[in-house]
């Protein structure tokens, strides 16, 4: 008569009680909690690389409108340009301005800036810039044995932009000097 094998409980079977199971599912949750704080860190970089590429995009415009006004400034020579109305130009011309140019005030600024009229892309609005006579100085300068009476005529000039959206402001200024002789 053949041998039956019969399969007896080992006495190891019984003393397992899922210590590998519990191990593993600690071991998935780790894994998964490290997935989640990578994913959460890859979307904050991505926020910051565009606002900061929005950013950069505001303060280009802003650099173009400030070197068009200057050139603007340079070529005529005069505000009879500096602003659509002529009003603006001559309130400018007599310095009336305010003191400090309120940045984030669109209706002052469509009231008293200009447009910059170049096509700078995907912006949220157009630059806008302004020119202010600040001062005349009377000044000699002297070439070899002579003299030459010169005044100096200082203008600043700001020039506010956006970027793709409209929170990213960017608002750049400068000052120039001319000499005209006497």
């Amino acid at each position: 008569m053949p041998h039956r094998l019969i399969a007896r409980p080992s006495s190891t079977r019984r003393k397992q009680s899922g210590a590998v199971l519990v191990v593993s599912l600690l071991l998935l949750l780790v894994m998964t909690l490290l997935a989640l704080g990578v994913s959460h860190s890859t979307q904050m970089q991505e926020r910051m690389a565009g606002n900061e590429r929005d950013r950069e995009l505001a303060l280009q415009s802003a650099e173009a409108t400030l070197r068009a006004a200057e050139e603007l400034l340079i070529a005529t020579h005069t505000l009879a340009t500096c602003a659509a109305a002529a009003s603006t130009c001559e309130a400018y011309e007599r310095g009336v301005l305010p003191a400090k140019i309120p940045h984030g005030d669109d209706t002052w600024w469509t009231n008293w800036g200009r447009e910059y009229d170049e096509d700078l892309g995907k912006i949220a609005k157009t630059p806008e810039f302004i020119i202010e006579h600040v001062s005349e100085a009377s000044d000699t300068l002297s070439v070899g044995s002579s003299y030459l009476n010169v005044v100096r005529d200082f203008h600043r000039t700001t020039a506010r932009s956006t970027g793709m959206t409209d929170s990213a402001r960017v608002v750049l200024q400068t000052t120039h000097s001319r000499v005209s002789f006497e």
